[in-house]
């Protein structure tokens, strides 16, 4: 396995992996989010990486160095030294095969070697397994949120 950071032209891996886990059973995501356009913000941003096994694109993932959730109160670090990651996909047939928890592993390494002191991320309540990956890799729940149409954890890990 090894993660990537998507070039501006790699966006539409992205952008499948969205399409392909919408409507799924722990999803919360619809058809208007996240798009193709996120993606593609994401990729042109230098935010977006990808989870490749082999040649292929399995999972992907963006560090958001602003975050439109900065505001929650919860945030033990809401500072410069902060990021979110957002849009955190596995391909379902790739799903439940501990990819997404090497994934989000192989993210904060990357953080952590630029200097961010904390990550933070919104876990949807309809999504256990999810919450169960992000727990296992020491994110604590500092409190719940309601935003997008959906009932949130606001989880944090200090790095």
């Amino acid at each position: 396995m090894k993660l990537i950071k998507a070039s501006k032209n790699e966006f539409s891996h992205a952008s499948n992996i969205y399409e392909a886990v919408k409507g799924g059973e722990f999803c919360a995501w619809d058809e208007s989010y996240p798009t193709a356009e996120r993606a593609m913000a994401d990729a042109e941003a230098g935010c977006l990486y990808l989870l490749k096994s082999g040649k292929e694109i399995i999972g992907c993932a963006s560090i958001e160095p602003i975050s439109e959730d900065n505001d929650l109160p919860f945030w033990q670090i809401n500072d410069e030294t902060h990021r979110e990651i957002a849009r955190i996909a596995i391909l379902p047939q790739h799903q439940g095969k501990g990819y997404a928890k090497l994934m989000v592993g192989m993210l904060l390494d990357e953080m952590k070697t630029q200097g961010v002191r904390s990550i933070h991320l919104l876990a949807a309540k309809m999504n256990p397994p999810a919450l169960k990956t992000y727990i296992g890799l020491g994110f604590e729940i500092l409190g719940e949120c309601y935003r997008y149409g959906h009932d949130y954890y606001v989880c944090e890990k200090l790095i």
